[in-house]
């Protein structure tokens, strides 16, 4: 295929998988394992494998959500976000600084989650795929870096234009599956 067209081709199954896991992440509890669906399909498309379905997503996200963990992650974090916006508004002693400490966690939690999405496979348990993205979100500080870079630039551009929203989180599982392909090399 042409390398322009392949661009243009790669461009749409990006937003197509973003849409997708948008949808699957609307009620927020889906959301990892839907990362993680999304993530399979551009792992798949990078390697030149087939284009994204709506069935393979379906077929990928049930098996992402069929561990209790991959509901509770989204969970905890949506409970870790909720403390530091109520610490920051609240006006307690320290809430600032205590905010910002928790942006900081939450960065952090987000970019392996996003490390996690991108390392799961059909059939691997969730507790040690996050495990080990804890791990190498430690380790790998300028992979790491990039994906809360990734997660800031997506926040800003879609608090500024909306309407992204719809495509943004196959942006940030782009992030994710190209720091771990660039974990491998």
């Amino acid at each position: 295929m042409n390398t322009r067209y392949r661009s243009l081709a790669l461009l749409a199954e990006v937003l197509f998988v973003g849409v997708l896991v948008c949808l699957a992440s609307v009620f927020v509890v889906p959301a990892l394992a839907a990362a993680a669906a999304g993530s399979v399909l551009l792992t798949e498309v990078a390697a030149d494998g087939p284009a994204p379905g709506v069935r393979r997503f379906g077929r990928l996200l049930r098996a992402a959500i069929a561990h209790p963990v991959a509901v509770l992650a989204p969970l905890g974090l949506l409970a870790v976000g909720a403390i530091d916006v109520v610490a920051v508004l609240g006006g307690l002693p320290g809430g600032r600084l205590f905010g910002a400490v928790l942006g900081v966690v939450l960065a952090a939690l987000l970019a392996a989650g996003l490390r996690g999405a991108a390392a799961w496979q059909p059939g691997a348990h969730w507790p040690a795929v996050l495990a080990a993205a804890g791990r190498e979100t430690v380790l790998d500080r300028r992979g790491s870096a990039g994906l809360v870079t990734a997660i800031v630039v997506v926040a800003v551009v879609t608090g500024q234009a909306p309407a992204f929203v719809v495509v943004a989180p196959g942006l940030l599982v782009l992030a994710a599956v190209a720091v771990r392909a660039r974990e491998r090399r």
